[in-house]
């Protein structure tokens, strides 16, 4: 209890203190007139001292801090830009990813599509050759005029497989009736097939 009273005291006491200065500083601030002295003895008290000019009154749109402001506004500006333009090349990214992702999906498709393609050519190719060296048996065992007139008849693709797959012996008695631009083309696609095989 004791301590509330002395700490009220003092509260009480700086109260106190604190209304005497600012009393003290407004009388200060009073002009009294230069007939009006306070004198101790024959001694004038100078009389107070010319009060020092006021500053003019702030302009309110004066602003110390209006520049830091402008700069921050900018800087705000300037995040939300780099936000939008971050936002945009993420979009960008996203649309090149799934394009990148469909091209890879129709590479792979079109991969499949080529296995399968030259799965079906090698199989055609073996029939083809089978069916090739079954023509070349018949056209072995057929008299070599008979057999030239029957491949001046036929396309020169064909005519080529069936004379490949050949005895030399046959195919030379058979070549000695064709016609000579016949003859030449069928060459020709040999020339060609072999090239292709070789390749």
């Amino acid at each position: 209890m004791k301590k509330i009273i002395i700490a009220c005291q003092i509260v009480f006491v700086v109260f106190f203190l604190v209304k005497a200065l600012s009393h003290i500083d407004l009388l200060k601030q009073i002009p009294f007139p230069a007939s009006l002295s306070w004198n101790s003895g024959d001694e004038a008290i100078a009389q107070t001292p010319a009060k020092a000019p006021t500053p003019p009154p702030k302009d309110i749109t004066d602003d110390d801090l209006q520049k830091e402001r402008e700069l921050l506004t900018m800087l705000q500006k300037k995040q939300k830009d780099l936000e939008a333009r971050e936002n945009a090349l993420k979009a960008e990214e996203q649309k090149i990813a799934a394009l990148k992702k469909e091209v890879i999906e129709k590479i792979d498709a079109l991969k499949a599509l080529e296995t399968q393609l030259n799965a079906k050519l090698d199989t055609e190719k073996t029939q083809d050759e089978k069916r090739f060296k079954e023509l070349a048996k018949v056209y072995e065992a057929t008299p070599p005029q008979k057999a030239a007139a029957m491949l001046e008849k036929l396309d020169v693709r064909t005519a080529a497989g069936i004379t490949i797959n050949m005895k030399r012996d046959r195919a030379g008695l058979i070549w000695g009736f064709l016609a000579p631009q016949k003859a030449v083309e069928i060459t020709n696609e040999i020339t060609k097939a072999t090239r292709r095989a070789a390749e």
